[in-house]
């Protein structure tokens, strides 16, 4: 594609040839066309492209510039211009009124565009215009033709307001003016909704209605279209669309205005209960979905009016609530299973959220008033979610597709948070009703095999709301576990399900601790069980970290079981890492010499498989290996803390004791971890996974841990020079802001952080965008160090002050938001050290380079999502380096075009001066320079950049 091509109509229809048909240079011609779009040349070109014995693809093109000529480069048309403009639109659109209608919407929409900018001063009520020169003969174009081409201008004149970028001032001015046209497209869409009418145009004028919603219809305005669109559900051909229709109608923002207009639409709304029985029976789950979305759309949207209506005196409203949620129950419990059978009961979940909400919200007395209403339709509500969260059967589930099992994951998912909402209204009656229906299943006991289901849904709606329970609640919870030995577990889903729910009550439990000689021999039995042993150790975990204070008489019990599950194998790694966790917890209530004597039996094994997988040749079985050894003992060490429930007082009295159990185990696997370092230093894997180990062996150790820094850190410079990784980065900020302070430290903190610094700037010599997660890392390591330690562990005659400077500058052109964030942190506090000679030299030699940086930021190099973190360096480099900043930024103001083409000399200066003097508000800074960045980039004052600003 020759760049230098004339803009031309015979270049951009060759263009348009070659975008389609040519995939290898789509991009260079995309960016061609692009250009050819808003070049001057487009006024021109553009109607012959829209030429009849042109291809579509060109046509479209050519309807495409217009639009984007007259919305974007309006006033590059002379005003003598407009009307002929105009003409010749409409001239096209009457052209293409019979087709294709992909051109036809175009042109309609460039239309409407022109329409924007000239009412009212240059085309006055073009609503009215339009309206009476369609109804008037237009060649070639019959009578259903004309009010299509209508119809489609009218349907997206408001999408374009919308869509268009204008100023607050300019929008009030043209809602003004559309409004005043309302009642004429009210009365044209009423004459054209009507059964004599073509289904086509009927349709169109449905859709076009459903447009002028959006925009702002008044509802009390509109209540005889409003009926006639419900009338229309009964078409089949118009279904979708008047549903689409009424959904708008009461979703829109301002419906709430007309709480007595809602009203009067309530017998009509509850017909549609007829329409959703007759589709249940049919089978037709277009109309049910369809139904559910006009039903949900007024229920959550009105949930106040809802509550009004019951909460007062007039007893036919009060009934036309009570049908109005009964037919919302109907759609939550459509038969079938989510989402094969049916797909639309899912619609109705968040309605029972907001009503539950907003019921809480009210005065207290209201409230009491109203919760015996709502009592029993949340109890329905229970009834309908335990026949909807059940599996099918085996056979069935098993044919589902893997997508159709997760949708039903997330559905009963779905369920359970809808069950909390209902828990809020209901209580501890909830918990009856539930224990109840457990108890009727088991007392049948010919159909406990056979139903399993059932008792599934139960346990999976009691460990929903387990949060929710009060931990003082003495009555249902023990009798549900008393139910427990009576039940046949015998399908992998229930006995999961059965798990999870223990689990979730792991907190309650602590409070009953008698639980727990019911709930562990259940939660040990799976871990036996490689089918369930997800749910085992998931729950086990939660379990004994909320009863540490009443585990140890079940210690050797999880002990035993936890080793067996361990030497079986048959777990998988997470469930590994996660049974390795539990065991930690429940040694930590332990004595030291306990801890060790029961550890050993159950890790020894474990560090002699990893001591012989780190002298093996590399492979990625060993690597396998070797990552589930090095994350079973991290999790060990994170969770084997001695203190973990200590106060500082006995924290302190402990100190004397000796070791702890996770530094003297550290001790032991030193040399393997040396080993492992040596053979898979370049693998990023292992290094995470050492890091992490070390990492969760400082938050345990905390202070503890200072005998190991030093080799520690020797072992993290040994890497970073063999592959630089955020993992190390992380853990030497965390040592060096803990240890920092010890004086055996400091000279491997000065070793390491060089060390650091020169590999890291090399990384800065190559394509650094490679590495912006290493920078990240990089600077916030840095900006750390600088706040906790000041000068003396980074700066000073050894470092190379320059480079990391210039590294900051860079990482202030990255495109990742959070990597220019750390690059900016760092460079405050760099510029904070005013008192640092070597900082100061720095400054002066470079600091017009890193304020040139900030104002080409400013001036569009940059997303304005990161101009706030710029605003602050900026601010940073005025407040401490004030003279030298007034002296470059006068060398800058008079570079024309600098920082954009769009700011003038004054503006330039007007902002400098400004900064300057407001140097030590931070507010008042980045005000000024978001005001000025908008400037630079053509947004100033436009309702795009008020929006954006408020995210700035």
């Amino acid at each position: 594609m020759a760049v230098a091509m004339e803009y031309t109509a015979e270049n951009v229809e060759k263009a348009v040839s070659n975008f389609y048909c040519n995939s290898d240079l789509q991009q260079e011609v995309h960016q061609w066309l692009t250009a050819a779009q808003i070049s001057p040349e487009a006024w021109s070109f553009c109607w012959q492209l829209l030429s009849l014995d042109k291809n579509v693809q060109v046509q479209y093109f050519g309807a495409s510039c217009l639009h984007v000529k007259i919305s974007k480069f309006w006033n590059d048309l002379p005003a003598d211009q407009y009307e002929s403009l105009r003409n010749k639109i409409l001239e096209q659109v009457v052209n293409f009124g019979n087709g294709p209608k992909l051109i036809l919407t175009r042109l309609c929409i460039a239309l409407s565009s022109l329409a924007l900018h000239s009412m009212p001063e240059i085309w006055q009520d073009p609503i009215h215009s339009l309206i009476t020169m369609f109804q008037e003969e237009l060649p070639p174009l019959n009578s259903a033709q004309r009010c299509s081409v209508l119809l489609e201008i009218l349907t997206v004149l408001p999408e374009e307001f919308f869509s268009s970028n204008l100023s607050k001032s300019r929008r009030n001015n043209l809602r003004s003016e559309l409004n005043q046209g309302l009642t004429k497209i009210l009365a044209l869409l009423t004459n054209l909704m009507s059964p004599n009418s073509p289904q086509d145009v009927f349709d169109h004028a449905l859709k076009c209605f459903s447009s002028w919603v959006e925009f702002g219809i008044p509802m009390n305005e509109a209540e005889e279209i409003i009926i006639q669109v419900f009338q229309s559900l009964n078409n089949e051909q118009l279904f979708d669309t008047a549903v689409d229709t009424l959904v708008n109608v009461f979703s829109h923002a301002d419906s709430h205005r007309f709480p007595y207009t809602i009203q009067k639409f309530l017998p009509t709304i509850l017909q549609l209960h007829g329409m959703l029985n007759k589709a249940i029976n049919d089978h037709d789950m277009d109309v049910c979905q369809g139904v559910t979305q006009i039903v949900v759309s007024i229920a959550e949207n009105h949930t106040k009016l809802i509550l009004d209506c019951a909460c007062g005196d007039d007893e036919n409203k009060k009934t036309d609530i009570h049908k109005l949620v009964q037919l919302i129950l109907a759609c939550s419990c459509i038969p079938g299973h989510y989402p094969v059978d049916e797909n639309c009961s899912n619609m109705t979940f968040t309605f029972w959220y907001i009503l539950q909400d907003n019921l809480l919200d009210l005065d207290l007395s209201k409230c009491q008033a109203l919760l015996p209403v709502f009592q029993p339709v949340y109890l329905g509500l229970i009834e309908n979610l335990l026949i909807k969260v059940q599996y099918p059967t085996d056979e069935v589930y098993q044919s589902w597709s893997a997508e159709e099992k997760e949708q039903f994951r997330c559905y009963r998912q779905d369920i359970g948070d809808t069950m909390m909402y209902a828990y809020s209204i209901l209580r501890e009656p909830l918990l009856g009703h539930l224990c109840n229906a457990l108890a009727s299943i088991i007392q049948s006991n010919k159909e406990l095999e056979y139903r399993w289901q059932l008792m599934e849904a139960i346990f999976f709606l009691f460990g929903s709301v387990a949060e929710s329970v009060d931990l003082e609640e003495s009555i249902y919870l023990p009798s549900l576990l008393d139910l427990l030995p009576k039940i046949p577990f015998n399908n992998i889903k229930f006995i999961s399900t059965a798990l999870y729910m223990l689990g979730s009550f792991g907190e309650w439990m602590s409070y009953h601790p008698s639980s727990l000689g019911c709930a562990i021999p259940l939660l040990l039995q799976g871990l036996s069980n490689p089918d369930v042993a997800m749910s085992a150790t998931m729950a086990l975990k939660d379990v004994t970290r909320e009863n540490l204070q009443h585990i140890q008489p079940y210690i050797q019990q999880i002990l035993q079981a936890s080793q067996t599950a361990l030497e079986n194998r048959s777990l998988k790694s997470r469930e590994n890492i996660r049974l390795m966790s539990c065991i930690g917890q429940v040694l930590s209530v332990l004595p030291f010499n306990d801890i060790m004597e029961n550890l050993k039996p159950i890790l020894t094994p474990h560090v002699q498989q990893m001591e012989q997988l780190a002298k093996e040749k590399p492979s990625a079985s060993v690597k396998s290996g070797l990552l589930l050894k090095l994350n079973m003992l991290s999790w060990l060490f994170a969770s084997l803390d001695t203190e973990h429930h200590d106060t500082a007082e006995k924290k302190e009295q402990n100190k004397d004791q000796g070791p702890k159990p996770v530094y003297v185990i550290l001790q032991q696997i030193a040399p393997i971890l040396q080993t492992i370092v040596s053979t898979w230093i370049t693998d990023a894997g292992i290094v995470e996974a050492i890091c992490e180990l070390f990492k969760r062996s400082l938050q345990t150790l905390m202070d503890d841990f200072a005998p190991l820094s030093k080799d520690v850190g020797e072992l993290l410079a040994q890497m970073y020079q063999a592959v630089p990784h955020i993992a190390i980065l992380d853990l030497t900020k965390q040592l060096i802001i803990m240890f920092h302070a010890d004086t055996e430290f400091s000279g491997v903190v000065k070793i390491l952080l060089l060390s650091i610094c020169t590999r890291t700037l090399e990384l800065f010599q190559g394509d650094i965008h490679q590495s912006t997660d290493v920078v990240e890392a990089f600077m916030t390591l840095l900006s750390q160090v600088l706040k906790k330690t000041r000068k003396n562990m980074l700066i000073d005659e050894t470092s190379n002050v320059t480079g990391l400077f210039q590294a900051g500058i860079v990482g202030m052109t990255l495109p990742e938001n959070h990597t220019v964030k750390a690059s900016c942190m760092f460079l405050n506090e760099f510029l904070s050290m005013t008192d640092t000679p070597v900082v100061h030299d720095v400054i002066q030699q470079q600091g017009q380079v890193l304020l040139d940086r900030i104002l080409r930021a400013v001036g569009g190099e940059s997303p304005r999502m990161i101009i706030e973190h710029i605003a602050d360096v900026l601010m940073a480099l005025s407040k401490n380096y004030l003279e030298q900043v007034r002296v470059w930024s006068q060398e800058m103001i008079e570079k024309d075009g600098y920082p954009s083409s769009r700011c003038s000399r004054t503006d330039k200066d007007r902002f400098i001066k400004s900064v300057l003097r407001e140097r030590t508000n931070k507010r008042r800074v980045r005000e000024l320079v978001k005001e000025f960045t908008l400037l630079c980039r053509g947004l100033l004052g436009t309702e795009y950049a008020a929006q954006m600003a408020q995210l700035m």
